[in-house]
């Protein structure tokens, strides 16, 4: 898919993939992202089979700033160096706020990240999730 292509209907994402993504506003504020914002598709439900509706299992970024936080959390903050899948600034992925969102809040595709981009993010999830090698579902 081009960079900076809105996805046509039908069209999957996938694992991997920088979108760009509209977040709703939270209650309270302040919590978790909203508006539009980059966001990395962690996880697509297909493969499992066919979904209700059109989902993608995201995981928001943030602009990062060396915040204190994330320093002290690598492994739930990955960061993406600026330029990686067209990103304005270097980001933190914050693996703390994955979610589903539809994808009618997909606003455009970035990018995909390569293997070695992808792989702490992949790797944090697994820990967070407490998946091991030998979970089998």
């Amino acid at each position: 898919m081009p960079e900076g292509t809105i996805p046509d209907e039908g069209e999957i994402l996938a694992t991997g993939d920088v979108i760009s993504a509209f977040f709703p506003e939270h209650v309270p504020g302040g919590h978790e992202q909203q508006g539009l914002r980059p966001a990395v598709v962690v996880g697509v439900p297909e493969p499992l089979g066919e979904p209700r509706f059109e989902v993608l299992i995201v995981v928001p970024m943030t602009t990062d700033r060396a915040q204190e936080w994330s320093r002290r959390s690598p492994a739930l903050y990955p960061r993406l160096a600026k330029g990686t899948a067209r990103l304005h600034s270097p980001s933190i992925c914050l693996l703390d706020q994955v979610r589903a969102i539809g994808a009618e809040r997909v606003r455009g595709y970035r990018g995909t990240l390569a293997a070695d981009q992808y792989r702490p993010i992949h790797a944090g999830l697994r820990r967070m999730m407490s998946y091991t090698e030998t979970d089998s579902g």
